[in-house]
């Protein structure tokens, strides 16, 4: 390997860490931002008895405003959300300004490098012109994956989902409580002789599940359950947002790159053809 491909190796290497090193940075930075914020199961069950607090007794609570769900939403939910994206965006972009930064100077080794050989292409320019096309496709390919790695800043987050499940689960839990609470009521009020009775039972049991249904629809329209339903979607919204953004980077930093090689290899043809 010659001094300049050596030189050549430790700049894509420098590079290269160079730019994880902004990926993990950003990784960091937006967890930061976005976990603390996560809902979880634990949250949503000391939400639905703090709401509860607020409606049975205003004054055991030090906000008794925000038990109504609308207000729950405009004074804490939709401020957070918003913040938290324009928190992310700040990061996203921010790592956007390092990554270009770093594609600066891969560009200009790649000029280097095209300029080197162009400045001695020996007696068969064609031959060295399909090893400088071989290097440059390579070297674009490996950025345009180094780009995609930007997808990555965004860790999984299982607590989310984990915490939408609890709380589907908790409603239904209530709502099927709420439901089997009126059975006795029901066959109470259906009378007549243990035929009637039977029948009554049947009727209630393959209705069962429509009313459980019923019921979770009226409880998920109420408080405390619909405060926690607020809080879910706020933090999805954020989060989806996050995504779109960073998906949005990602394809900006690849674009340049697809166009990259035939620029290089033309910057090596317009040399080659000065010099004849």
């Amino acid at each position: 390997m010659s001094p300049a491909e050596s030189e050549a190796r430790a700049t894509e290497v420098a590079l290269t860490n160079e730019f994880r090193a902004a990926i993990s940075d950003a990784r960091e930075r937006i967890a930061a931002v976005l976990d603390p914020a996560c809902p979880t199961p634990a949250f949503l069950s000391a939400l639905r008895h703090e709401v509860q607090r607020a409606a049975d007794d205003p004054s055991a609570v030090p906000y008794p405003e925000l038990a109504d769900a609308d207000a729950y939403w405009e004074a804490t939910v939709k401020p957070q959300s918003r913040a938290l994206r324009d928190e992310v965006a700040a990061i996203v972009e921010w790592l956007e300004q390092r990554i270009i930064t770093t594609m600066g100077v891969a560009e200009t080794d790649l000029k280097a490098l095209v300029d080197g050989a162009a400045a001695d292409p020996g007696p068969d320019p064609s031959a060295v012109r399909s090893l400088i096309a071989e290097e440059v496709d390579t070297r674009c390919l490996d950025l345009h994956h180094q780009m995609a790695e930007v997808l990555e800043v965004l860790v999984p987050n299982d607590v989310a989902a984990e915490a939408r499940v609890t709380a589907e689960e908790a409603i239904r839990s209530r709502a099927t409580d709420d439901v089997e609470s009126l059975k006795a009521a029901y066959l109470r009020d259906a009378g007549g002789d243990d035929a009637h009775q039977q029948f009554a039972e049947q009727q209630w049991s393959e209705t069962f599940a429509e009313r459980v249904a019923h019921r979770h629809s009226m409880l998920a329209a109420q408080a405390p359950w619909r405060h926690q339903e607020y809080a879910l979607v706020g933090y999805e919204r954020a989060r989806a947002e996050a995504e779109r953004l960073v998906d949005e980077t990602a394809l900006r930093l690849q674009a340049p790159l697809r166009g990259m090689q035939g620029l290089l290899l033309e910057r090596f043809d317009d040399a080659v053809t000065a010099d004849a």
